[in-house]
């Protein structure tokens, strides 16, 4: 499977659990069938998924940015670093006041994981 049809299948998950989380009014099943699919992965496809998780948190959904943050922090994706910087790097020229939150939950989530 190429990155590309990974990148399909993740995110048509990734729809499905959210639907399914908004019909039972649980933010929540997001993270646990996402965490529970990561599990199941083999080595090679959790490289995978760490780059489209990634690329999640690039995401102007905040709702799938999130998301995205959430489980770069529980997975521990160091991977997802140069993401997050670049993430803080891009906020950093908006002007709404609200971008201040997602700069340091980026910040701080790539400095942990650089520890």
């Amino acid at each position: 499977m190429t990155l590309d049809e990974f990148r399909v299948e993740m995110d048509a998950y990734w729809r499905a659990a959210r639907e399914e989380a908004i019909s039972s009014k649980d933010p929540f099943i997001v993270i646990e069938k996402l965490h529970a699919l990561y599990r199941k992965f083999s080595t090679d496809e959790r490289c995978m998924a760490d780059q489209v998780i990634a690329e999640w948190a690039l995401d102007n959904d905040e709702v799938r940015r999130w998301d995205a943050l959430a489980l770069i922090d529980n997975l521990k994706i160091v991977a997802a670093i140069p993401a997050l910087r670049a993430l803080a790097e891009r906020l950093a020229q908006s002007a709404e006041p609200s971008e201040s939150f997602w700069i340091e939950r980026a910040n701080q989530l790539a400095d942990d994981l650089q520890k």
